[in-house]
């Protein structure tokens, strides 16, 4: 038997012992991040230019699971209180100020003021409200996030009539 047939015969080897353990991984739920892998320092070059497993027994690597809780996007209505308009453009740069921070960490990922037309060259925008696209855990840390807006704090945003809604970006792209 020559060099090249038993090389054959473990990439074979090798090949049905991968299937066989792959087959088995939905049997542990737990190691769904889990992978197969034979590792670089396991293979070599043969003669027809082919990485072939050097021992034909493979590696188990398996990811912590103990990651923190996905995250999650909500779209957020929030409609201003009757008569803020002078309100609002009074506290808008401490409002943009204290975006930041949300933005830099994504839990902003978008937002904008909605408004009642939009206003011709020069004119000051009529504003209906803000939407802003939040992303957190759950509903409760996205109301906290509302909550500590100067638009809230300062009377601008009507939070009773507010809405978050879970949402799932398709698209998103800046203007």
């Amino acid at each position: 038997m020559g060099l090249h047939s038993i090389s054959f015969i473990s990439f074979t080897m090798t090949l049905h012992l991968t299937r066989a353990l792959q087959s088995r991984a939905p049997a542990f739920p737990h190691a769904r991040q889990s992978f197969l892998r034979v590792p670089p320092s396991h293979l070599f070059s043969s003669s027809a230019s082919t990485k072939i497993p050097k021992k034909s027994i493979l590696t188990f690597q398996s990811r912590n699971m103990s990651s923190a809780p996905a995250k999650k996007e909500f779209l957020c209505i929030l409609p201003d209180k009757p008569g803020a308009q002078a309100k609002r453009l009074e506290v808008r740069p401490q409002h943009l100020e204290g975006v930041k921070p949300n933005v830099a960490s994504g839990a902003i990922v978008a937002g904008g003021a909605m408004l009642n037309a939009h206003p011709a060259d020069g004119e000051t925008p009529s504003f209906k409200g803000s939407m802003m696209l939040a992303v957190a855990e759950n509903e409760a840390q996205v109301l906290e996030l509302l909550n500590n807006d100067i638009y809230t704090t300062s009377g601008v945003w009507d939070m009773e009539n507010a809405q978050i809604i879970p949402f799932k970006s398709a698209v998103r792209e800046a203007l």
